[in-house]
């Protein structure tokens, strides 16, 4: 009898695959023709013949009356079923899908049945893709490291920025911009810091609206979540049910010392009685962690979804600006065309609060490249700029 098996069809492989079957989708192996005959002379009447013919239920194994089982017992008339239920589970085997991300990196195509970064863990909570904001550099070139009289340069300027009471600028009644005031040393453990909790759960992802809209940046919330579709705060986040990180103890003090720092500024060097007016002191409860790439970028907006006791007192929002620089929009309205600007870079603090704390503001831009050598070098941070808003519900 003449065994006439089908002809598999693989409707979906990729270009590692190609390797292994002909213009014609046959299936192209070692000692094998196109036909699927071996290319080695000894011909026998127990194997089975390829062909290009038959359906899928046609295909049955050729087995000889003597053909061993699996099991090494001999095959009777009653255990051949065993034989072709293994058969027909080989002629169901398809090839898996590959496709590859923008980082060149390989990944199964989700297929019915496959478990996907949103179905969830054992507790019910939505997994989500781990955004690394210092992710480990794979490279065969070896990167050399900055000259050294680069870095201490670099050192020199920032301790120069650093000093109490050296480039503070006063942009208007309630805020104030502190350039270089977060010290190299600094900035490095706030980066590191940032990313042990941004892989963690409740760490960094990519927030957006029911509409399929994508928010320019990846996000992290630290003590409370902020919800940026229903603008409102909560315990979990919706979306993963996963419980934001504590702020960190260093990152409170760093921000008690920045308030403390400018209300001495503004006591001694404010001009108009507005200008005059200190900043409330603050424990922030709520921290917002934003890290944008080189493309990131973000629409001018107020800061208005805290307590409405917050808002009246106008307790302050502070703003750490860490790696490449961004250009920032300031101004009472939503127009761009109305708004200020003035660049913020690695180890500035922006503060707001009191008459300007619902201001107007955004990032329509990154600087790219902009971000310390000596920063980027002990941290491997990604290109762009990492920025932690502190306010208090």
């Amino acid at each position: 009898m003449e065994i006439k098996p089908v002809r598999l069809s693989y409707p979906s492989y990729t270009s590692s695959d190609r390797d292994f079957f002909d213009s014609s989708n046959n299936l192209k192996m070692s000692g094998y023709n196109r036909q699927g005959n071996r290319s080695a002379p000894a011909k026998s009447d127990n194997r089975i013949k390829h062909t290009n013919v038959g359906s899928r239920s046609d295909w049955k194994p050729n087995l000889a009356k003597n053909d061993a089982c699996l099991d090494g017992s001999s095959c009777s008339q009653n255990n051949k079923s065993s034989v072709t239920d293994a058969a027909s589970d080989v002629k169901n085997i398809k090839p898996i899908p590959i496709s590859f991300d923008d980082d060149g990196n390989s990944k199964k195509v989700k297929q019915l049945g496959d478990k996907s970064e949103t179905d969830g863990d054992d507790n019910g909570r939505l997994n989500h893709p781990v955004f690394d904001i210092c992710p480990k550099k794979v490279s065969s070139v070896i990167k050399l490291k900055a000259p050294l009289h680069v870095l201490n340069k670099e050192k020199r300027n920032q301790s120069k920025q650093s000093m109490k009471g050296q480039n503070i600028i006063i942009l208007g009644p309630g805020m104030v911009l502190m350039k270089g005031y977060i010290s190299s040393v600094d900035q490095i453990s706030i980066v590191k810091t940032c990313r042990e909790l941004g892989i963690s759960d409740g760490g960094f992802y990519q927030p957006g609206y029911s509409g399929g809209t994508k928010l320019h940046l990846q996000m992290m919330c630290l003590g409370q979540n902020w919800d940026p579709e229903t603008r409102t705060y909560s315990e979990l986040r919706e979306f993963d049910k996963s419980k934001p990180p504590v702020i960190p103890e260093k990152f409170h003090e760093m921000v008690k010392k920045a308030i403390v720092d400018s209300n001495e500024f503004i006591r001694g060097n404010a001009v108009s009685s507005d200008e005059r007016k200190v900043f409330p002191s603050i424990s922030p409860d709520i921290c917002i962690v934003n890290f944008y790439t080189k493309s990131g970028r973000l629409g001018l907006h107020q800061d208005k979804d805290e307590s409405d006791a917050s808002l009246k007192k106008g307790l302050p929002v502070v703003s750490f600006s860490i790696g490449d620089s961004a250009e920032f929009l300031y101004g009472e309205t939503r127009s761009i065309d109305e708004a200020d600007k003035v660049t913020l870079e690695s180890g500035d603090v922006l503060i707001f609060g009191g008459k300007s704390r619902l201001i107007y503001h955004g990032v329509p831009s990154i600087v790219p490249d902009s971000a310390p050598t000596s920063l980027m070098e002990a941290t491997d941070m990604r290109a762009g700029r990492l920025n932690l808003t502190f306010r208090m519900y």
